[in-house]
């Protein structure tokens, strides 16, 4: 194996001394500040539960809003109510009255046929002859006198004999068959109601 031999000197070429010294290699890198802590939970919480001042303001709009419909409903007219109907008026009230027994059994005949009650006969009687009912209590009501020699006595129909009837009529209604009864004439409320069915059964 060869030996590379050292090249010789070059005359005239000294090393040179008074080269400068390399300048400093200037910092590009930044410091990066070290990261914050994350918050504890007990923190993060308080952040999540506390209201923006967005949130604040949205609510206080939704409130004032709410407040001034409630004022807008409360404003509103009432429209008034029809007095309701007393309850009296239809309040049913047991009557009795006393009628010839043929009469009474022509009443309940007719009750049957038409498929109704014997009010409602009662009361289409009155409504039937009502521009008459002056005359037909009055021809009720005259009976015969005979005078034995000594005393003056009304006989009654031979044979006829009287029954009670008993009924249940709305309050209302009997108060006008009271009134129809003072108007024209009757004794009773069961003179009325004879007089105006022994016209309407007949």
């Amino acid at each position: 194996m060869s030996r590379r031999e050292p090249m010789a000197p070059i005359a005239g070429l000294k090393k040179p001394t008074d080269l400068p010294a390399p300048s400093a290699r200037p910092q590009t890198l930044q410091v990066v500040p070290a990261p914050s802590p994350d918050p504890t939970p007990e923190e993060s919480q308080d952040l999540a539960t506390t209201p923006s001042p967005a949130t604040d303001t949205a609510r206080a709009t939704t409130k004032a809003e709410s407040g001034s419909k409630q004022q807008g409903r409360s404003r509103k007219p009432r429209t008034e109510k029809a007095p309701a109907r007393s309850a009296s008026a239809d309040t049913m009230k047991p009557v009795s009255v006393s009628v010839p027994l043929t009469m009474a059994e022509a009443w309940r005949d007719r009750a049957k046929r038409d498929r109704t009650s014997q009010v409602d006969v009662l009361l289409d009687a009155l409504v039937a002859h009502q521009a008459e009912l002056t005359d037909l209590v009055a021809a009720r009501g005259e009976k015969p006198t005979v005078s034995d020699g000594l005393f003056d006595r009304t006989p009654g129909a031979k044979g006829e004999r009287f029954v009670g009837v008993s009924l249940r009529i709305k309050a209302g209604n009997l108060e006008v068959i009271d009134q129809l009864t003072d108007k024209h004439g009757a004794d009773s409320r069961s003179q009325l109601v004879a007089a105006a069915l022994s016209a309407y059964l007949s």
